[in-house]
């Protein structure tokens, strides 16, 4: 199953314009369970443990703000003999970072409110 959430993931970054639809906030994926519990209470297992891998997956990208962006920062210290990234490089990585998740998680969120009210 993770192997096919890396192959989806790759494609939403390699081919976007055309996966870009199939990318879901917080609000679609709670509607989606919904409907799963409704007809399959079993299913809902299968859904909650393919979202904690989607979850996963993302977390480990080496994104900033997430703990594959740190993993980075960890790794270019390593690449300089130990010596660490400025405390104030850092922070605006992770803030610029941060900014961008949560801009990206409220576009998600309007996008399905939208797309929920409007079928």
């Amino acid at each position: 199953a993770t192997k096919d959430q890396v192959g989806g993931l790759q494609q939403i970054i390699f081919n976007f314009a055309a996966t870009k639809d199939q990318v879901s906030g917080p609000i679609a994926i709670v509607a989606v369970g919904a409907e799963v519990a409704r007809n399959d209470i079993a299913g809902l297992f299968q859904f909650a443990a393919i979202v904690n891998i989607n979850l996963a997956v993302v977390n480990v990208l080496p994104l900033p703000a997430l703990d594959g962006g740190y993993l980075l920062l960890l790794l270019v210290e390593a690449a300089r003999g130990g010596k660490k990234v400025p405390q104030d490089v850092e922070q605006a990585i992770m803030s610029s970072g941060f900014l961008l998740l949560l801009g990206l998680g409220v576009a998600l969120i309007l996008r399905d409110s939208i797309n929920l009210l409007s079928g």
